[in-house]
């Protein structure tokens, strides 16, 4: 977790000081500006009443060295450490420190790995200076009042917005990974029964109609046989010969196709590999089948495909390290697919699905007139349950 915390805060941090390069947005330039003239202005009002507290008792210089301080803030995302030298060096015409609060801030958000150096230094040389400017206060809790309040406060809130920041891209990185374990999961379940087919298909289908060819080519070479004879032992070869190329195009339609493979393969089979694959990328996932499976139909089977595929992203992404139950239960009328899992291990902020979600689910449940129901459950875990009719007719699987 630290590790992990510490790459992406090396990453977040190039990602904030680009952001005043030549690639920078228009929105982050717009906000830099913004910024520079709010600082300004601030500046020039404060002025009109302290422009003496400095080395130029002259309200224009003191106001030029301001704006001066004010500008470099257009590199505070990539220069913050310039930013605050110049708003310490400004506060030598007056004592107007605006511009040093505002690079203060920047250090703490977008500064390199001694920012606590950099607001030290940049403390010390702004309580330095006020000797030189003959601003010496008597009383040392005032000084050191303004000193927090014009630097170290503001790298300190600065610091906790970019930590808000790194957890955030954290929080998306662990998002990704887990919608990608979860796909992978599933593609998984399919290649294998997919695979499974193929060979099946190859290995015996296959080995029947290449014998069949090899009899009738060889029954057409017979002596005595009479024309009539041929050319029916000649058609049953021309039809074996078809029905091999059948066979090498259903094969390729396997290994490609995964919509196609999905209609081979039962709900049972696919969470059974679901839950596997799931254990191979760290989750604590479980299977159990009730009763005797029943075919589901098509349009339910790919509809639980779906449902049990974004219940486990959901899982993985809400309740990081908890175990994981999927249980498909039949009965005589329905199927019910139960995705439950334990109390988090540890708390996550609520992020973007990026999946079907839970009100598609349940839309789409209803639609083939099933019932949906999710929650949490008392113990802290949380539950997805669908209970799909069954088709008339539906039979046991074999």
């Amino acid at each position: 977790m630290t590790a992990d915390l510490r790459t992406v805060s090396r990453r977040s941090a190039r990602r904030l000081r680009a952001m005043a390069g030549s690639n920078c947005p228009l929105g982050e330039r717009a906000q830099d500006t913004t910024l520079v003239l709010l600082v300004a202005v601030a500046s020039g009002v404060v002025l009109t009443s302290s422009y003496q507290t400095g080395f130029t008792h002259s309200y224009v210089l003191s106001l030029l060295c301001a704006l001066a301080a004010a500008a470099s803030l257009v590199w505070r995302r990539n220069r913050p450490e310039l930013c605050v030298l110049l708003a310490v060096v400004a506060t030598l015409a007056s004592d107007e420190a605006t511009a040093l609060i505002a690079a203060s801030y920047a250090v703490g958000l977008y500064g390199r790995s001694r920012r606590a150096l950099v607001v030290g230094g940049s403390a010390l040389a702004y309580v330095m200076t006020r000797t030189l400017t003959g601003e010496v206060v008597a009383d040392p809790t005032w000084r050191t009042y303004m000193v927090v309040l014009y630097t170290v406060l503001p790298a300190f809130y600065g610091h906790v917005v970019r930590r808000q920041r790194e957890l955030k891209d954290q929080l998306q990185e662990q998002l990704s990974h887990a919608q990608a374990a979860t796909d992978h999961a599933a593609r998984f379940a399919i290649l294998e029964k997919r695979t499974r087919l193929a060979f099946e298909i190859h290995d015996t289908v296959g080995h029947h109609a290449t014998f069949v060819v090899l009899r009738a080519s060889g029954a057409t070479r017979q002596p005595g046989l009479t024309p009539q004879a041929a050319e029916a032992f000649h058609d049953i070869q021309e039809g074996a010969i078809l029905v091999m190329q059948e066979l090498r195009r259903v094969i390729a339609v396997l290994r490609d196709d995964e919509e196609a493979c999905l209609s081979g393969i039962s709900c049972d089979e696919f969470l059974e590999g679901l839950a596997r694959n799931m254990r191979a990328v760290g989750m604590d996932a479980t299977y159990t089948v009730r009763g005797t499976v029943r075919a589901l139909g098509a349009r339910n089977e790919a509809l639980l495909y779906r449902i049990s595929r974004e219940a486990l992203t959901n899982a993985a992404k809400y309740a990081p390290g908890a175990p994981v139950a999927l249980t498909l239960a039949f009965e005589e009328r329905s199927a019910t697919l139960t995705v439950r899992n334990d109390r988090p291990l540890q708390k996550q902020p609520a992020g973007d699905s990026g999946g079907i979600g839970l009100h598609s689910m349940r839309e789409a449940v209803e639609a083939v007139g099933g019932t949906f129901v999710a929650g949490p459950v008392p113990d802290g875990g949380y539950l997805i349950q669908a209970v799909i009719t069954l088709p008339p007719g539906s039979t046991e699987k074999e």
